[in-house]
């Protein structure tokens, strides 16, 4: 997304690199409140047919958090369920700035609906499920999706070919910081879950 909307690319296609942020950023928020819903949902269903108790619900997730640990540390993200697209390019020349910013946000906040990368949206789902609240749930994929969306930020520097290129550099170097990080969360939720079923 990064490499697609920032401010040198908005002035060229003459909008508001503001007003595509802002769409983008709004509709990935409302993205991730959808997902909350679907899952919130489901994790309704589930309440109501099983009635799962407290530690239940804790060891379904602490499970699932130590299948995504397993998942990132392995790098075998592969094996978990993914979407083989991304949202579509075609939209940048035909649209309106708000339009795409606003669509693409929206199918990356639902975090399911595109590419997945990462263990940690599938272990999402499943928290966003077995947590039994339909407005927690909400909650949760509205953060999601707001945090992902407000990702577009990095690139409001971005007004020259040389910025973008540094931006991507950036990025490209502080990919094995963010593998780390996320490993490291994965433990600390490890941590916490073991604590709560022991």
């Amino acid at each position: 997304m990064l490499s697609s909307i920032h401010p040198f690319g908005e002035r060229s296609r003459s909008n508001s690199f503001g007003r595509t942020a802002a769409a983008h950023i709004v509709g990935s928020t409302l993205g991730g409140a959808a997902l909350g819903v679907t899952a919130g949902a489901i994790g309704l269903a589930v309440s109501t047919l099983f009635a799962p108790s407290p530690t239940a619900r804790t060891a379904v997730v602490l499970a699932a958090t130590i299948g995504a640990l397993l998942i990132e540390v392995t790098r075998r993200e592969r094996l978990l369920p993914t979407r083989r697209r991304q949202v579509n390019e075609n939209w940048i020349q035909n649209y309106r700035g708000w339009v795409y910013g606003g669509g693409w946000g929206a199918e990356l906040g639902f975090g399911i609906s595109t590419i997945i990368t990462t263990a940690l949206v599938h272990l999402l789902v499943v928290a966003m499920i077995i947590v039994g609240s339909f407005p927690l749930a909400v909650v949760l994929g509205a953060t999601f999706g707001f945090v992902r969306g407000a990702t577009i930020l990095a690139a409001i520097g971005v007004d020259s070919p040389e910025r973008l290129r540094l931006l991507h550099q950036r990025l490209d170097a502080m990919r094995s910081r963010s593998k780390a990080g996320v490993v490291a969360s994965l433990l600390l939720a490890t941590a916490f879950g073991l604590g709560g079923v022991l």
